[in-house]
């Protein structure tokens, strides 16, 4: 017999035998109510120990990830073709937004688009892109490694300089264009490139030579390369400025 069954036998018993008393005449005795046997408790399911739910039910933790953001320069790339915010969108044939590799080390950013720029649609690719991709190739890369872009998207008419206000409506998408690309240097071509990234307007000639820290990026100004087909002489010294660059880049990608 279990220890459980002789307890209760006992206690019904000594019940019994109190009543019995009680009805003799023997009072002051009371009787103990009889003792109710709990059931144990079993806690919600919504409240189990985690210990109890499987591993492969629990809930994701709040710290998950999201998942990365859309990097692309598409959705940018297309609202700059439907662009009509400034009068360049009025003379141009196309849209010259960028070419290169997304995720470059170094980016070129020029002025504005010519007119082969403007009848093909990628930047610097007359006379003066065919010797930007010289000197590219010259430091050792070629032009699918690099970004090149134009601080304006549409050309300007008969090549003019871009004026402040057209710059003032592009410059959303050059911004646009650096942060997704994060380049670690980026080489300025010409007085309008300068102006619209960094807002400087002094002499060239004592901009260029040495780098400036941008929004994390390295930036070395330097003449346009429509500015060399002009001045030679000045050849030399932008290949002074891009030699800066080139060891620059090689002293990063060897840490």
């Amino acid at each position: 017999m279990s220890g459980d069954s002789t307890r209760n036998r006992v206690r019904h018993q000594v019940v019994d035998h109190l009543e019995r008393l009680q009805r003799e005449g023997m009072w002051g005795l009371s009787v103990p109510a009889p003792r109710q046997e709990r059931e144990p408790t079993v806690p919600p399911v919504d409240q189990a120990p985690e210990s109890a739910v499987p591993d492969d039910v629990l809930p994701l933790a709040s710290n998950t990830p999201p998942p990365p953001a859309d990097r692309s320069l598409q959705p940018l790339e297309a609202e700059a073709h439907a662009c009509v915010a400034c009068r360049l969108h009025e003379t141009r044939t196309k849209v010259v937004f960028g070419v290169g590799n997304p995720s470059a080390r170094l980016m070129f950013i020029g002025e504005g688009p010519g007119r082969d720029e403007d009848l093909k649609g990628e930047p610097f690719v007359g006379r003066a892109g065919q010797l930007l991709t010289r000197i590219i190739n010259a430091m050792g890369y070629e032009r699918e490694d690099v970004y090149i872009a134009n601080a304006v998207k549409c050309r300007p008419p008969q090549n003019r300089d871009p004026q402040a206000d057209e710059v003032a409506a592009c410059r959303h998408f050059l911004m646009g264009q650096v942060a997704l690309i994060e380049p670690e240097i980026i080489v300025l071509l010409g007085r309008s490139a300068i102006g619209t990234v960094l807002d400087l307007h002094a002499p060239l000639s004592r901009l260029r030579g040495s780098f400036r820290e941008w929004k994390g990026a390295q930036v070395m100004c330097t003449y346009h390369p429509a500015y060399l087909l002009r001045n030679a002489s000045a050849k030399g010294m932008v290949w002074e400025d891009m030699k800066l660059v080139r060891d620059a880049l090689a002293a990063t990608a060897a840490d």
